[in-house]
């Protein structure tokens, strides 16, 4: 019944959680869409080899599916529900190799709409997206240069870097490839709403959806009255302050029903109850009791909304 617009199955299954169970559990509980997301250059074909070996029988067919991944072979065997976007997300070391890198996702870019098409010929829906892409101001910026000077490594997405300019030229470059293509962008943009704003201004490319939202009622209503549609991920169920819920269901609320998507980002961002585990594309449906109980409809009738606006945003044209 549910969609999961934004998730990292690779990194879900790093972290110890069994694919081949988690996708037996999606299917029976007849999850519709889940879209698997982009972050690194050249990194299509190890995602989709990761739920293609999910699904294999044996061993052996594990290891013919690793040497066959260089045409992306065997769609067939990719649960119906599942999906890939292609994207660059704003790594210090992505920057740096920008030119490099793009041409990296372009290539990811042409095999991921090449295989929605063999996918067609089986009767399965066409969908893609370019990114994740866009802005970290956490992470990079002057953020960086301080985490630098405190000797701070950041974790697996630190420290950064300080160079914004580039970072910014490669959101555009990633901005004008989905304009190439005709493909929607999923946005990833933190701390960084000016800049992204401008980036978008820049491009004078409005379609797709802001992940992650992290902003309040002004920053969504410019994103919105440029065409983008806004997602809600897991810590929407965090608050526990009758002040803090409240001010999650205002800017749920501001959102209109058909430019909302709801994601987990697993494996990141799990939903209460669950905070502290690693995060999967089932414990989305906590997301959709949580933003149903705010717009006061059910969560069956949420997720037919989502579901639309899934179909109307990644379906390719």
């Amino acid at each position: 019944m549910y969609s999961d617009t934004h998730c990292h199955l690779k990194h879900v299954g790093e972290r110890g959680e069994n694919l081949q169970s988690l996708f037996a559990l999606l299917d029976a509980e007849k999850y519709r869409f889940i879209l698997d997301i982009g972050t690194q250059p050249g990194d299509l074909a190890s995602r989709v080899g990761t739920v293609l070996n999910a699904t294999a029988e044996s061993e052996t067919s594990r290891q013919a599916d690793d040497m066959a991944l260089a045409n992306l072979e065997n769609s067939a065997r990719i649960p119906s529900f599942i999906h890939f976007t292609a994207g660059l997300w704003p790594d210090a070391e992505v920057i740096a190799e920008r030119d490099d890198s793009l041409r990296a996702l372009e290539s990811d870019v042409k095999e991921m709409l090449a295989l929605a098409s063999r996918r067609a010929e089986i009767g399965c829906e066409q969908f893609a997206a370019l990114g994740e892409c866009g802005l970290d101001r956490y992470w990079n910026g002057e953020a960086a240069a301080a985490r630098v000077l405190a000797g701070e490594s950041g974790g697996e997405d630190g420290p950064g870097t300080t160079d914004v300019a580039g970072e910014e030229e490669l959101f555009g470059m990633q901005l004008d490839m989905a304009k190439r293509y005709d493909l929607p962008v999923i946005i990833h943009s933190r701390d960084a709403f000016d800049a992204t704003m401008g980036c978008i201004k820049n491009s004078s490319f409005d379609s797709g959806v802001i992940h992650c939202f992290s902003y309040g009622t002004k920053e969504a209503r410019a994103f919105l009255d440029r065409g983008w549609l806004i997602s809600f991920p897991g810590n929407v169920t965090w608050p526990k302050k009758a002040e803090d819920r409240d001010r999650v269901a205002s800017l749920v609320k501001y959102v209109p029903r058909d430019r909302l998507l709801l994601e987990t980002d697993a494996p990141y961002l799990t939903p209460a109850p669950y905070r502290g585990k690693t995060n999967t594309p089932y414990l989305v449906r906590h997301v959709y009791e949580r933003v149903a109980e705010c717009l006061e409809i059910s969560p069956e009738s949420l997720a037919d909304i989502v579901f639309e606006n899934a179909r109307s945003l990644f379906r390719i044209r």
